[in-house]
C-alpha cells in the first residue's frame, strides 16, 4: 500500500558554503535526488513556502518504511533537516476521523 507523507523542513549542513548552481551543488543535488529514487518516491509537490521559511514537500512512497528511509539518509547525510513529516491525507478523509 503506498504512503503519501508531507514533510517540512530546511537545508542541511552538507550545503553550507555551497554556490548555487556550482558542480558542488549539482552533485549534492543529484545525491539527494537519488536518495528518493531508490526509495521509489514520486514527488507531488514541493518548494519554498515564505511565510514558515521552510521547504514542504509532499512525496508518495511504495510504503511508510520507505518514506522513513529517505529521512533517515536525508538525516545521515545531512542534505535535509527534516522538522516533521508525517501522513498527508485528504480534507475529506480527516473530515470523517473528526467526526
Amino acid at each position: 500500500m503506498s504512503y503519501t507523507s508531507f514533510s517540512i523542513g530546511r537545508v542541511g549542513r552538507a550545503w553550507d558554503g555551497i554556490e548555487p548552481g556550482s558542480e558542488a551543488w549539482a552533485a549534492l543535488q543529484a545525491k539527494q535526488m537519488q536518495i528518493l529514487a531508490d526509495a521509489g518516491a514520486d514527488t507531488l509537490a514541493g518548494g519554498w513556502a515564505t511565510g514558515i521559511g521552510k521547504f514542504i514537500n509532499i512525496n508518495t512512497y511504495p510504503d511508510i518504511d520507505s518514506s522513513k528511509r529517505v529521512i533517515a539518509r536525508l538525516a545521515a547525510t545531512q542534505l535535509f533537516e527534516v522538522e516533521s513529516s508525517g501522513p498527508f491525507i485528504s480534507t475529506e478523509e480527516m473530515m470523517t476521523l473528526m467526526v
